[in-house]
């Protein structure tokens, strides 16, 4: 049979290709609601948009200052401004900032390695209504600030993005500053002080710094551990987190000026969460005098429930003049029982220790060794206080010591077979 043409007109054939493209766009348009990409999203065709489609993005939190542990919920609102027109293969990225936990969205998704929600739908317009997605979170502690981005995009059509900045309503953390040292020094001798950050509060503080400023006169010798940053006069410690009840403490040597007077150290510390809290401590510089020392130490520096703590006092009169009349007074922490002293003390209450002795001459030194055992319960801080006094005129000493008491430690036995 041969082969006949259709006889349509031109205006025929356009009008069954408009039906066709109105055909399309409606079902596209039908389906213009985002979905959650399961993965890695396959190669898309590109679609050219029709006429000139304009992408708008929102973003927006339904608690604009939440504290640490609470949820919170963004909502992503996107649209096409420009009525009749139309964008294909749109994607919606919504980068989770750090300090969220993501707990689920609308539409389901799952965020990568990275934390980056993709939503995806075949086209937005041709209306200008918005399109939600909601994104829900939970805010972690240590993050006083989230910033979140979001970016929608389409073939052939001007990207947008949007942002959002969440201040955390963060507890007011306890950071107590306290500064000890030698309240006395001869011209030209060590001068020391320990810098000791606490905790004192219920939540763990975060990025704790310290900074002591040196006054005039003093020489900078070294410290343990070594600042951070050492631009002199001013040393900075980061010391890292703090967990409550939780302490640390640092150590300078200085060296006294050559002329008498007195001069007085300022020590700064704060943490993210914690305002910052300042503390001075003044020495006395002399060319004569009895200056009493003492510093304690324990063995070991943790303990558990249970155990044996020693603790050593080691005093000594740094002066130039004999120190008569000398008390030494130790203060034990709570839970503490004492086992032995050596040497014995002159009189002993349920925490505190005394001993009394005649004289110290200039430079002379002694040790008391006391032997403890260590009640319950675990997870604090025991805080030791020694203090050594003499004839008045002389200059006192004072110094202080905090042992964690750890957890029980369970070990147990390696059977060898052959």
């Amino acid at each position: 049979m041969p082969n006949q043409k259709m006889n349509q007109s031109p205006l025929a054939w356009l009008a069954v290709a408009l039906v066709c493209v109105i055909g399309m766009v409606a079902w596209l348009a039908s389906t213009s609601h985002l979905k959650a990409s399961d993965g890695p999203m396959a190669p898309l065709t590109f679609i050219s948009a029709l006429a000139d489609p304009r992408l708008s993005l929102s973003k927006r939190v339904g608690n604009s200052a939440p504290a640490p542990g609470t949820q919170i919920n963004y909502t992503l609102s996107y649209s096409n401004t420009n009525p009749g027109s139309q964008g294909f293969n749109v994607r919606l990225y919504d980068f989770l900032p750090a300090g969220v936990q993501f707990l689920g969205s609308s539409p389901a998704a799952t965020p990568d390695a990275n934390g980056v929600l993709l939503f995806t739908t075949p086209s937005v317009g041709p209306g200008t209504e918005n399109h939600d997605v909601t994104v829900q979170v939970r805010v972690l502690d240590g993050y006083p600030q989230l910033t979140n981005h979001a970016l929608v995009v389409a073939d052939g059509v001007t990207p947008t993005f949007a942002s959002q900045v969440t201040n955390v309503s963060q507890p007011l953390g306890q950071l107590r500053l306290t500064k000890m040292g030698d309240s006395a020094a001869l011209t030209n001798t060590q001068v020391a002080y320990v810098l000791r950050c606490e905790n004192t509060g219920g939540t763990p503080l975060f990025d704790v710094s310290l900074a002591d400023v040196l006054p005039a006169g003093l020489t900078f010798v070294g410290a343990s551990p070594p600042p951070n940053v050492a631009t002199l006069p001013l040393l900075r410690w980061s010391l890292g987190n703090l967990d409550p009840g939780q302490s640390r403490s640092v150590v300078i040597t200085t060296t006294a000026p050559a002329l008498p007077g007195i001069v007085t150290n300022t020590a700064l510390a704060a943490a993210r969460q914690a305002p910052m809290t300042t503390t001075l401590y003044s020495t006395q510089v002399v060319t004569q005098g009895a200056i009493l020392r003492v510093t304690k130490t324990g063995s070991p520096s943790q303990v558990s429930v249970g155990g044996v703590l020693v603790y050593t006092l080691v005093y000594s009169n740094a002066g130039n003049l004999t120190a008569t009349g000398i008390i030494v007074t130790d203060t034990l922490p709570a839970g503490i029982t004492v086992v032995s002293a050596n040497p014995p003390p002159s009189s002993q209450t349920t925490q505190r220790m005394t001993w009394q002795f005649g004289s110290l001459a200039a430079h002379a030194g002694g040790k008391i060794v006391i032997t403890t055992t260590v009640g319950g319960p675990a997870g604090r801080t025991l805080h030791n206080v020694v203090d050594i006094r003499a004839q008045p005129g002389s200059f006192p000493g004072h110094a202080e010591l905090d042992t964690f008491v750890q957890q029980y430690k369970i070990y147990l036995p390696m059977v060898m077979r052959q």
